[in-house]
């Protein structure tokens, strides 16, 4: 309710913290999930002045007609249908008016909030210098909707012909950076069926393509929608199931696809000493972690899900169980990962959803086979060996110039060697702050106790009558002082 009152930026803050198990726990990822629904719209007046000024005034020449409530809201922007004048069914995204200002101040805010953190030992696990970095380059490109518009341009081209799941098309002609127009899909969100039984059939349809499209944007293209939750999912009248609003979405390098595959197996395998090894070559400890250690401890919270069906497990509760130990460990997992795992917790959800009893692995099976075995092809382990040849190579060829570079240096006593510590930089600071305020505070109490002389000297002294107005005067300017000091 507070980030809520906040503003758009706060609101946008909590969304992103509500995606990240490996910072919160499960009752607080709750209860920021709660700013995920639609907040309370603008006027259309707004809109409308957003709309002419991004098209110069010439709306009546692009759209036959626009409806004036919308479809849906959100804190960056407002959705509402409309007619283009060759009369296809769109909805326009527009921008709401005088963000960028607020936004740009409540970073400024966040930016002095994280400073003020950074100082707490027991929230330097929590990074908020990198929780920061990460928002305040999603929030920026939220603002800037040629990145969606990106975004969807590039997941539409990796659809397979005969796919079964949809993006809609763009119209980049009628886009602007504030403006976003995409075709308008028929049907219903899934959301609609959280108050009514969906069709078995078709249930288990939409479950066995919309979890298949996922885990093909994820290991195949390296781009992939992560946010499928139900209000994202459409159930089209043709049968088709169709994905919006994909400013939220996820980028995975081939690397991070082959490691993701590992990790993956050895959970399969129960394999506990691998995944500890895995956590700790991809994570950053904040402290020395034992991994035998963190291996039984991961035996003892995970041995549970397995040996159960599918119907059974909850695989949010055991990404979050995997999530929580990381970080009573103090390792920072790299955004990527915690992205896909927030990926599977939501895809289960919407899921679940649509076919509470269905088996999904078994549908899936064979695509995970085939990814395992490309993985494990010889021609991409040959190419894999030849490019790992070539950089060997290439370190042995250099070797004995930075060598002989390395000892002239020695010799020649010019050889510098550069460290980077975080904590250093915040003492050196301190000590920089302490030393501009030392002086000042010196300064202070020697005119505090300056002015108290003034005040209490004597009666029967011969001194002017200047000298009680000078003693205020001290003390008035001392009481401003120190207040600047307090503040700062």
């Amino acid at each position: 309710m507070v980030l809520e009152e906040l503003g758009p930026t706060f609101i946008k803050f909590g969304q992103l913290l509500s995606t990240r198990p490996d910072l919160l726990t499960t009752p607080y990822l709750e209860e920021l999930g709660k700013l995920q629904d639609e907040v309370q719209p603008v006027p259309f007046d707004e809109i409308q002045a957003t709309l002419e000024e991004e098209f110069q005034g010439r709306v009546k020449d692009r759209f036959r007609s626009i409806d004036s409530v919308p479809v849906a809201a959100a804190s960056i922007a407002q959705v509402h249908r409309a007619v283009t004048v060759g009369g296809e069914d769109v909805v326009v995204k527009v921008r709401k008016r005088g963000l960028s200002k607020v936004i740009e101040q409540d970073l400024l805010v966040l930016g002095l909030l994280t400073d003020f953190l950074r100082g707490w030992p027991g929230l330097r696990l929590f990074d908020p210098e990198g929780v920061l970095r990460v928002f305040e380059r999603s929030i920026r490109r939220e603002l800037n909707f040629d990145f969606e518009r990106n975004n969807l341009l590039r997941l539409r081209e990796n659809l397979d012909e005969d796919s079964k799941v949809y993006l809609p098309k763009v119209y980049p002609e009628l886009s602007t950076t504030g403006i976003l127009t995409m075709e308008f899909l028929h049907g219903e969100k899934l959301t609609f069926y959280q108050r009514r039984q969906l069709p078995r059939d078709r249930g288990e349809d939409t479950a066995r393509n919309l979890a298949l499209c996922i885990l093909q944007q994820i290991f195949e293209h390296g781009l992939f929608h992560a946010d499928p939750h139900p209000g994202n999912i459409i159930l089209m009248e043709d049968g088709r199931v169709g994905l919006i609003d994909v400013g939220n979405v996820g980028r995975m390098t081939p690397e991070m696809m082959d490691d993701l595959i590992v990790l993956l197996v050895t959970l399969v395998q129960q394999d506990y000493r691998r995944v500890a090894r895995w956590i700790l070559r991809h994570g950053r400890p904040t402290a020395d972690v034992d991994p035998d250690t963190l291996a039984m401890d991961l035996m003892d919270h995970l041995d549970p899900y397995f040996g159960l069906s599918l119907e059974e497990i909850r695989v949010g509760d055991l990404f979050n169980a995997l999530f929580g130990m990381v970080m009573r460990y103090g390792i920072r997992i790299p955004p990527q990962y915690v992205t896909v795992g927030r990926t599977f917790v939501t895809l289960e959800g919407s899921v679940r959803l649509c076919a509470p009893g269905l088996e999904v692995m078994p549908h899936l099976q064979p695509y995970v086979t085939e990814i395992l075995r490309s993985r494990w092809a010889p021609g991409r382990l040959a190419r894999e060996f030849e490019s790992q040849l070539t950089d060997l190579f290439s370190v042995l060829k250099s070797f004995p110039a930075n060598l002989a570079e390395v000892l002239a240096r020695t010799a020649e006593g010019r050889l510098r060697v550069e460290t980077h510590n975080p904590d250093l930089e915040r003492v050196e600071r301190k000590i920089d702050v302490i030393g501009a305020r030392v002086p000042m505070a010196i300064f202070g109490g020697a005119l505090l106790l300056g002015s108290v002389a003034f005040l209490c000297i004597p009666k029967d002294w011969e001194v002017g009558a200047w000298t009680p107005v000078l003693g205020l005067a001290g003390l008035v300017t001392t009481f401003f002082l120190g207040l600047r000091i307090f503040l700062r």
